[in-house]
């Protein structure tokens, strides 16, 4: 009788065995959309693999990166819906929360676009002109649409980081007019970007078109030969473009250089696998110089605009302080980038392929796959 009174009721039963087959479920769920979530990361890393073939690589960085643009631009995009109906009436400002999201975004969509007009760079003589053409086309466009937003949050951060450095030299109302007016530019621009989000459906209808294109790009090549043209071309032009910066330091000559610089950088990521000690370092060195350039950039975006608003200043004498720190800064900027600069390029263009070419060959030979072929 005592075994009857403590046996359990068969519906019990049945609701565990429910209930722990419930909590399995749910279990290998999570687990299932965690492992789906890495391999989608994985899947988005910015370099050749060494089990992947050169084409089957390319294209996958290429689809990550999309996917990540996307994503982050469909993302400010509903940011922006949401947004617009929060706008002040008197004042037509975004909350800051959303101020930040939506800067967060563009500045990341940006990046996303830089990078694949790297690849590109890198694979031209694989893919061929007309396809070149037309992702470069639709790449740079997509990017100039969110520009203005991402010029106008720089020059705020830019004339900030300036004032903090030089803060003995610099009175502390000495750029006070001109935070004020380019506050106003910066508001300006975002409630333009909220305002229908023209700008960002564009760029995001580029993206969507190039996404479908992605799949069937093709190559006339495969394993090195797909990228060494490009590498060389890369750095080839590069070096030029330092060579010019370094005997010419005009802004035009700087930027260029810094765009140049870029591409190295991004193509030495992409090819890490080649030699990845040798290329981390490459990508670190490059990356290094296009800061440099970048923030020296900056600075005389931020000079120019000083000079146009003269009228932010309530004596000259402010201004011409301003901008004598704005030229110290730069100065000391160009020195280091273009001592890098020169550093970076040192080599001939033929033996700064070859080399990577020797890694990658090693490479191939010690686990011969398809994708070091």
């Amino acid at each position: 009788m005592a075994s009857k009174r403590h046996a359990a009721h068969p519906g019990a039963v049945a609701a565990a065995a429910v209930a722990l087959a419930g909590a399995a479920a749910g279990a290998k769920l999570v687990h299932g959309r965690r492992a789906a979530a890495a391999r989608a990361t994985a899947d988005r890393v910015y370099r050749l693999r060494r089990d992947e073939l050169v084409a089957d690589g390319i294209r996958r960085i290429v689809r990550g990166q999309l996917d990540s643009a996307h994503e982050q631009l469909d993302g400010a995009h509903e940011q922006l819906d949401g947004a617009h109906e929060q706008l002040d009436g008197a004042h037509e400002q975004l909350d800051g929360a959303s101020e930040r999201r939506l800067g967060e975004a563009v500045h990341e969509t940006r990046k996303h676009l830089k990078r694949l007009r790297a690849v590109l760079r890198l694979t031209r003589g694989a893919i061929g002109e007309q396809a070149y053409e037309r992702e470069s086309s639709a790449f740079r466009t997509a990017g100039r649409r969110l520009s203005a937003r991402r010029d106008a949050t720089v020059l705020v951060q830019t004339l900030e980081d300036l004032c903090e450095r030089f803060a003995e030299e610099l009175a502390p109302t000495a750029s006070a007019g001109l935070r004020e007016q380019l506050g106003v530019d910066h508001e300006r621009s975002l409630t333009a970007m909220a305002q229908g989000g023209a700008d960002i459906r564009g760029a995001l209808a580029a993206i969507d078109e190039a996404r479908l294109r992605a799949p069937g790009w093709s190559f006339a090549t495969g394993g090195f030969g797909a990228l060494g043209p490009g590498m060389r071309r890369i750095y080839r032009r590069g070096r030029g473009r330092m060579r010019k910066a370094c005997s010419d330091p005009t802004t035009e000559n700087l930027h260029e250089a810094r765009k140049r610089v870029k591409d190295l950088w991004y193509a030495a990521q992409i090819m890490e696998q080649a030699a990845p000690k040798r290329m981390k370092k490459l990508a670190s060195d490059a990356h290094r110089v296009a800061d440099l350039l970048g923030d020296d950039h900056d600075l005389a975006v931020l000079r120019d605009y000083a000079e146009g608003h003269a009228q932010c200043f309530e004596d000259d004498r402010e201004r011409q302080a301003l901008l004598a720190v704005i030229d110290a800064r730069r100065r000391a900027l160009q020195r280091k980038a273009l001592k890098r600069g020169r550093r970076l390029y040192e080599r001939s263009p033929k033996r700064f392929v070859t080399k990577i070419e020797r890694g990658w060959v090693k490479r191939a030979g010690e686990r011969p796959r398809p994708g070091c072929a």
